[in-house]
Formats: structure tokens, sequence, C-alpha cells
């Protein structure tokens, strides 16, 4: 198992979901997932490269998919192509979620592309329900710690991620160096649950909320248009007027007047 993600760059222009919907405000239950459409998920290249930020992205895709009843797999050269793309064939480089959002969005992985994302910053439990239950998923950064990276949490797929009682400070802290991104794509009372290294994980929330360090909520036709609807109470029409802006004009100024 590898990892690859890096740390975003602040972003003056990045555009962020409290501009476009209340979370809070809406309808979100307390359980919402729709795991029972996939038995087994693919690794994607991430037990042979870092190319996680890629390979979360793939899982998305299949996850909107699936849901709307025809389940697209993407390939493992699918991921290799993006991930060659972002690193400039440097495999074993990391990539930032924002620059593999980027791409995702103006050239598409394996032929999907995104329509828009836009942050969540860290993500409060309320955040992620709301985006999961908006837009089918999460897109979320993780600073790993050593027991989940290195130790029985990792080796054993099924043991979920929670962090243990008995684990020392030093186990328990947040490692930059160990950047993970996952798909998260359903919730419970008790746990997030997210696909990694091709399997399904549970995450409890104590795990998400000390470990999460950034989250995006992503646009996509493949779970809007075969849905057949927008997300309930999102103002697309808004972020399409922000998004041209910002094209039309990508300074800072520009990112506070879309604001």
């Amino acid at each position: 198992m590898l990892l690859g993600r890096a740390k975003s760059a602040k972003d003056s222009r990045l555009l962020h979901l409290n501009s476009y919907v209340a979370v809070d405000t809406l309808p979100v239950p307390p359980v919402h997932n729709m795991l029972d459409t996939t038995a087994t998920w693919p690794m994607l290249a991430n037990d042979k490269f870092n190319c996680c930020t890629s390979a979360a992205a793939g899982h998305m895709v299949h996850h909107w998919t699936a849901v709307n009843q025809h389940g697209v797999f993407l390939s493992d050269n699918d991921i290799i192509a993006a991930h060659a793309a972002l690193t400039c064939d440097h495999l074993l480089d990391c990539v930032s979620m924002a620059d593999a959002l980027k791409y995702w969005r103006k050239m598409g992985i394996g032929q999907h592309k995104v329509h828009s994302y836009v942050s969540v910053g860290r993500a409060e439990p309320d955040d992620l329900r709301g985006v999961i239950y908006l837009f089918g998923s999460a897109y979320i950064g993780l600073d790993l710690p050593q027991f989940a990276y290195t130790g029985e949490l990792a080796k054993i797929p099924d043991i979920p991620w929670a962090i243990p009682v008995s684990a020392t400070p030093e186990a328990c802290a947040p490692q930059v160096s160990q950047g993970h991104c996952v798909a998260a794509i359903g919730y419970d009372e008790q746990a997030v649950y997210a696909v990694s290294w091709g399997r399904l994980k549970t995450m409890t929330w104590e795990f998400f909320s000390r470990y999460v360090d950034e989250a995006y909520a992503v646009l996509s036709q493949d779970w809007v248009e075969l849905d057949s609807k927008c997300p309930s109470g999102f103002d697309v029409s808004l972020l399409d007027r922000d998004l041209e802006r910002l094209r039309a004009d990508p300074s800072p100024q520009a990112r506070a007047t879309a604001s």
C-alpha cells in the first residue's frame, strides 16, 4: 500500500461550499449509505505508485455510476495515465488534491470529467454528512498517524480506522508525510465509510475529526445527470457564474468578488 497526497497550497481563488448551500439547514439523514452496490473495489495501482489522489477519483466515479445502476470501473491504466500526467511521469511523486481536481475537471480521468468542485476546508462531521448526502461522495485528505499506516490497522484491512486507547501520543500524531486521499461514500451514527487501497474502510468519527486535513464536494455529471436531478438545495447557477468570473479573470480580486 502506498499513499500519494501532497499538501494542497493555499489558493485565494478556491470556491467554498458554504457560498452555495447551508449544509446545516438541510434535512440530512443520520444514516446514508449505498454500500451494497459494490462487492469488491479495485486497488487502482495505489499499491505500486503514489497515486491515491487519482485512485480516489476513480472510486468516486465507480460509486456514482454504480448507484445509478451501471457501475463503471476505471482501469489501473486510466489512473496511471492521470497520475503520470500530473507528475510528468514521476509515478512515485505525490500530488495535491487541488492539482488532481483541476486535472480531473479539465482533462478527465478515464474519460470522466467533473463539472466543478468546492472546498469544505477541514470538514466537520455535519459538513461531511451533507456533502455525501448531496453529492454522492466526498473527496477527503488525511494526515495518517503512524499506527494507521504502519501498524496493525494497516496490515489487517478489515480492522476499522479508530484511535486505540493504548496508543502513545507519538503514534497518534497526524503525519504530514503520510498524506492520503480517499473517497468517502457513506456514513452512519458510528462511522464514515471510505474506499482506500481497494477496500471499503470503516473510519470512526473520532478518527475522521482528528486526521482529516482537507475535503471537497465534487459535482459530477455521473451523479447528477444519471440520477435526473440536481443535488437538493445546491445553487449550481450561482456556482456557474462564479466559475465564469474566475475563468475570465483568475486574479485574487476576482475570487473575492465571486465569493
